[in-house]
């Protein structure tokens, strides 16, 4: 049963890095990483850093490799997500909190106001 539980532990693992790749491509293909939260990279990078120090202690005890390999590949994606957010720039928060409202020109505007009023 060891085996399988193993075997569900990397193909779990597999799947969980194989989720970084599309984003990474991204970023390196649009040089733009704005629309990412640096914040929830970092988060990410810590909890993965816990996790594999827990990964290593099963390592060490109970010769548990998969996880210890899974969470390592899920750790050097996480640092180079948050490499990639820190090189390719993470939206500044305060843009974040701004309300969104598309932008018009004045003259537009004011045509669009006029219009309404010939109408009504």
């Amino acid at each position: 049963m060891g085996g399988f539980m193993e075997i569900l532990q990397i193909g779990g693992g597999i799947i969980l890095c194989t989720g970084y790749i599309p984003q990474i491509r991204r970023i390196v293909a649009t040089r733009s990483a704005h629309d990412l939260s640096l914040s929830m990279w970092v988060s990410v990078l810590a909890g993965l850093s816990l996790m594999e120090v827990y990964a290593a202690y099963l390592f060490v005890t109970a010769g548990n490799r998969a996880l210890l390999i899974t969470n390592s590949v899920s750790l050097a994606f996480s640092v180079g997500m948050v490499g990639l957010v820190l090189v390719y720039g993470a939206r500044p928060v305060s843009t974040m909190l701004r309300p969104f409202r598309p932008r018009r020109e004045t003259g537009q505007l004011v045509a669009a106001l006029t219009e309404t009023r010939q109408t009504a």
